[in-house]
This record gives C-alpha cells, structure tokens and sequence, in this order.
C-alpha cells in the first residue's frame, strides 16, 4: 500500500504539472485554429509535426523508456550512481546517432520528392515545413532522455514542465513571429509557428541540464557500446522499436491518408489508384478537425493517465528487479483500476459534452460552428475509447517492467493492421468521414487492452484481473453511466433556462459547458465513494501536515 501511494503522490505532482502544460498546449490550440481555423496551412502544419511527434513517442518515450528506465534504475540500485552515468553516457551517444541517421534519411526523401513530383503549391507547403521541422526530433527525443533520468531519481517536475516551454514558445510564434514573417498569408506565417518549434527544442535543453547537474547527474558521452547494459538494451531496443513503430504507424498512417485523400481548393476533385478514378472522401481540413479531437482527449489522458502511468513505471520496475511479486502484482491491479476508473468518469463526459467543449473553446474568429460540428464528431468517438488509451499505458509499463518488450509487439502487429483497414473503410461513409479514425482508434484499443491483459497474466503466472476487479469495474461503469444521464438531464431541462438569461457568448457557453462538466465529475466521484470504489479516495486522499492539507 505504501507503494501505492507513493505512486499516486508523484502520479498527482506529475499531473498538477502535466495540467500546466495542458492548459497552455490548449491555449496553443486555441490560438492555432482561431487563427488558421480548418484549412490546409493548419493541415500542412499538423502534417508536418507529425514526424518529430512520431519520433519522440517512437525513441523518447517509447523505446527508451521502456528499456532504459528499468535498466537505469537497476544499475542505480544494484551498482551505485558510477556505473549509472556510464549507461547514460552510452545511451546519449546511440540515440543522438540513430536520430540524426534518420533526420538525414527523411530530408533526402523530402526533397527527392520535391525535385521529382513537387505537386502543386499547396503540396508544396506540407514538404517544406516538414524539411524545416525534421530538427526538432533530435532535441525533442533528447529532452524524453533527460526526463527519464530526472523521473529515475525522484524529480518529476522539471521533465513534466518541459512542454510548457514548447507551448509558450509556440503561442509567440502564433501571435507575433508567424504575422511578422508572413503578413496576412496563412500559409506564410505558419512557417514563423515551425520557426518557434525548434528554438523551443533548443531552449528546453538549455534549462534541463542544469536541473540535470544539481541532481548530481554526470554527463559524457562515449561510443563503447560493448557495455553489457547498452547491449541488454540494444537487444530489447529492436523488438519494443518495432512493436512501438507498429502501434504508432496507426496514428501516422492516419495523418498520410488524410492528406492524401483531402481535397484541397482548386485542386483536382478526383484522383486515380492503381488505375481506378475516385472523388476525394475528405474536405480540406480534416487533419485539423482530427489533431483538435486529439488534443482535447490527450488532455485528461496526460493529466490522468500518463501521469499515473509515468509515476508507475519506476515502482514497477523496482519491484520486478527485486523479484517481489506479490507487491508487482498489488500495486499493477492498483493502477489498472485507478486508470479505467479516470478514463471511464472523462470518456463519459467527453461522450455527451463533445460539442459544448468544442464550441467553448474554439468557435470564434475563423472556426465556424460546422467546423464544431466536424471536431464534436471525432471527439465523441474517442470519448468510447478514453477507459482503454488510460489503461493501455499501465498494460505496456508493467509488460516493460518485467523485461517484455515481445508481447506488446505481437499485439501491434495484429491490431494495427486492423485499425488502418476500418479507417479506410469508414472513411468513405458520408455520415462519418475522418470519424472514421477516431471509431476505428476505439475499437482496436479496447480489443487491445482485453489481450494484454489476459497474455500479461500468462506471461507474469498471476492474477491481475478476478472477481473483484470486475466487480469494482461494473461499479465504475455504473457511476458513469448515471453521471452521463444527470448530464444529459440538466443540459436539456436546467442550463437552458440560466444560459439563455445570459448575453455574453463565452459567459453563456463557459455556464452551458463548465457546469455540465462539475456535476457529471462531482456525481461520478460522490457515486465512486458511495459504491465503496477506493479509487475515490486515491484520488481525493488528503493528509495533514504541519497544520495544511495536501
């Protein structure tokens, strides 16, 4: 139990810094489509940050978290600080290398493709700024290396502000580089937006490494990957590469077929494959309408479930390497339930208030209400999927904790193929168009999260899922669904008579949204403790000490 909540005590520090960073990346996309609103400059962009983004889940985040994290804080453990910094100097080393082969390799493709098939000047700009923002990747995956060895030895906050140097850095490209470089062309002054995106890589390094050093960390660099450490990690380094690649190409793949199969203005309204003429399925901006969906659900997952997730990996791993598996058990069963019991009370939410959120945050200047209508969509189709994306980060923390990096690979490759195929199929119905990939994302991950939880009982020979968990999940599933109602019930017979007494649009849309929100979040919470759910408690547990409350 005390492993627990030491998990949630930095799983809550984590998010109350991930909840600045989310507000400002919020702002960010605010600004982003006020001011571009759902047109191809905005595609282009999100288009074009797709490939640090990719890389950064893909090396950052991915591989290096799962297999250096645990192999760190073994070394840590077993060895001593010494032998810890030799592992970090390795480690700095390969990673710097495969990511400046890869940059290289991609810029090479980008402009072969644009000296052989450049296509039109609206194609044209998604090839520049993505030659422009492929730096990014070098400092963006470094900055995830850092953050590790910052969570590794207990320092949460530094590594989880980082993306609020990112955002702040972005909002004055938005506001005051992009309309200076480009006057009152969108498509010029995106590029002042992807100018800012590499200072901000640059600048989160600057501000790390001394956070680095008072930490007593030890930098180098060195090229003997002869190590037996960086060996051990090279070896599992492929195999987690190849099944994150696998489960993250869904997502990339998402952004190529939209761009691909978007009709941009003035453009042809047909297109041929493999000698078969069809009309584009998608409207200029579906990219954006999707990436604003994205943003809204990445919100609560980050400020909930990757925090938790984040916070557990470390104790996980710690237990696994002192072979303790009555603790790994305790404490993985803990964060599973603790992440569906979040996803499910803001997957719900997300589900009835899609369109009111949209409409709050982003429907002024240049987005319209259809483009409302066209996010909203996406959003509520993710809402259905919110209870697995949260429990899927714990799935993957504990098979990395063990030492598995096999398992998650084998289900990517099944579900991945899958997830693409219902996407392209989808998309080509009239009433779901780029929903298509917010249904499809849905599915596979909840068929993916009954998989791993069933090969991770085999593979661990324990019991991470009986009786009572499901029994508590019934009781979470119940909490929302009465919360969903009560929701449903005061937007349509109570909200309207305040708001409508209101005549100031965002005071009356902050009432319509806002209140809707504190009574579905205060229902499920008051329900999770009248149904005797401990996630409640974990949630809002408070202590005293030296006389305040935390």
């Amino acid at each position: 139990m005390s492993e627990q909540r030491s998990i949630v005590t930095s799983a809550k520090l984590i998010a109350g810094c991930t909840l600045t960073s989310r507000v400002t990346g919020l702002i960010r996309d605010m600004l982003l489509v006020h001011t571009f609103g759902l047109t191809w400059a905005l595609d282009a962009f999100n288009y074009a940050f797709q490939f640090p983004n990719l890389f950064r889940r893909l090396f950052g985040e991915g591989a290096l978290a799962a297999v250096f994290v645990p192999t760190f804080t073994r070394t840590l453990e077993t060895e001593g600080r010494a032998s810890a910094w030799r592992v970090l100097a390795r480690t700095l080393a390969l990673l710097t290398v495969t990511i400046l082969v890869v940059i290289l390799a991609i810029e090479a493709i980008v402009l072969a493709i644009w000296f052989f098939n450049p296509g039109g000047p609206a194609r044209q700009v998604i090839l520049a700024l993505t030659a422009l923002m492929l730096p990014f990747m070098l400092t963006i995956c470094v900055v995830a290396l850092f953050s590790s060895i910052l969570n590794c030895v207990g320092s949460f906050v530094p590594a989880a502000l980082m993306p609020v140097v990112l955002n702040l850095v972005m909002i004055a490209g938005i506001v005051w580089l992009g309309p200076a470089l480009g006057g009152d062309d969108p498509q010029k002054q995106v590029f002042g937006v992807a100018i800012c995106v590499l200072v901000a890589g640059v600048l989160q390094l600057v501000l790390l490494v001394p956070v680095l050093r008072r930490q007593g960390v030890r930098f180098g660099w060195s090229f003997q990957f002869r190590d037996p450490h960086v060996r051990e990690m090279s070896r599992k380094m492929l195999p987690v590469l190849f099944g994150q690649g696998v489960l993250l190409l869904g997502t990339f793949l998402d952004a190529q077929i939209c761009a691909l199969l978007t009709y941009v203005k003035d453009g042809p309204a047909t297109a041929s494959l493999f000698g078969f003429a069809f009309t584009y399925p998608l409207s200029e901006g579906a990219l954006s309408a999707i990436t604003v969906a994205q943003r809204l659900y990445q919100f609560p997952l980050g400020v909930l479930g990757i925090s938790l997730a984040v916070a557990a990996l470390p104790t996980f791993s710690r237990l696994a390497a002192r072979k303790d598996r009555t603790g790994w058990t305790a404490e993985v069963t803990s964060s599973l339930r603790l992440a569906m019991f979040a996803g499910l009370m803001t997957g719900g939410l997300m589900i009835v208030l899609a369109e009111p959120i949209v409409r709050l945050l982003f429907e002024y200047r240049n987005f319209d209400s259809a483009d409302t209508a066209r996010s909203a969509r996406v959003l509520m189709f993710y809402g259905f999927g919110m209870w697995a994306f949260c429990v899927q980060h714990i799935i993957l923390r504990a098979f990395y904790s063990v030492g598995d990096v096999r398992t998650p690979v084998k289900i990517s490759c099944v579900f991945v193929p899958i997830n693409l195929a219902l996407s392209l199929v989808l998309i080509w119905f009239e009433d779901i168009r780029e929903a298509a990939f917010a249904i499809s994302t849905s599915i596979t991950s909840t068929l993916t999260v009954v998989v791993a939880i069933v090969l991770l009982q085999r593979r661990t020979e324990t019991r991470l899922v009986g009786g009572a968990a499901l029994w508590a999940a019934a009781k979470m599933l119940t909490a929302a669904l009465v919360s969903v109602l009560a929701v449903c019930w005061l937007r349509q017979y109570w909200l309207p008579a305040l708001t409508d007494a209101i005549d100031v649009t965002v005071l009356r849309r902050a009432l319509d949204t806002l209140g809707a929100l504190a009574l579905g979040c205060g229902l499920f919470l008051g329900l999770g403790a009248l149904l005797g759910l401990p996630e409640t408690r974990l949630l809002l547990r408070y202590r005293r000490r030296s006389g305040r409350q935390e």
